[in-house]
């Protein structure tokens, strides 16, 4: 009886030392959670600036110099007007506005005559983009933002060949315009040169494209 006694103690033992292993294995982390807990992490470190993940390097700072639209809210003590102009930035600010006012209205125009057709859809509300970032910097500054003049008085060539062909000497002029007109006049606004070039790069690496396809 002692002997099946100390058998069934060492059983026990045993059977207790099986169950604390298996459940420390079933506990441990796959490679995939692994993988993905990581991710997360650097992702949040990225997210703080703390960290690099896969090239990808801190996230460049936001000084009131720079911040546009939703940018502008991670800067305390920020107040409108951030600050004042000179006459020539005003002016180009009005004469970028005033042009992707005319490319919106022509675009639409396009668009009310010959139904929704590829690329205009796509581009003219591209246009309402860029036009909410120009009005971004006209509320940053305090500009009076002006009114589009060109609704409804814009007429639309007659079929999409000659449209397209028509947004091709668009794309190049708008391009052009900011790029000879306008940027040397606010090399000392880092936010106004920025929004001026990612206009610009729209216009001559992907609206000019999709025109140029379009009117082949």
């Amino acid at each position: 009886m002692h002997i099946k006694n100390i058998l069934i103690s060492i059983a026990g033992v045993l059977l207790l030392a099986v169950s604390v292993l298996t459940y420390k294995l079933v506990q441990r982390p796959t490679p995939a959670q692994v993988d993905i807990s990581n991710q997360n992490a650097n992702s949040k470190n990225i997210d703080k600036g703390l960290g690099q993940e896969s090239g990808i390097g801190n996230k460049p700072s936001i000084s009131r110099n720079s911040c546009i639209s939703d940018e502008c809210l991670s800067i305390d003590n920020l107040n409108y007007p951030a600050g004042d102009l000179s006459n020539e930035a005003k002016s180009s600010l009005n004469k970028a506005l005033d042009d992707e006012y005319k490319a919106y209205a022509t675009y639409e125009a396009i668009i009310n005559k010959l139904g929704k057709v590829r690329p205009f859809i796509m581009i003219v509300r591209a246009e309402e983009q860029h036009i909410a970032s120009l009005k971004a910097l006209f509320d940053k500054y305090g500009l009076t933002i002006p009114e589009n003049p060109y609704i409804g008085k814009v007429s639309s060539p007659s079929t999409l060949a000659e449209a397209c062909t028509a947004g091709v000497d668009a794309e190049i002029a708008n391009a052009s315009l900011y790029k000879d007109d306008l940027l040397p006049t606010v090399k000392d606004r880092e936010d106004i040169t920025l929004v001026f070039t990612n206009l610009m790069n729209a216009s001559q690496e992907k609206h000019l494209i999709a025109f140029q396809r379009c009117a082949q």
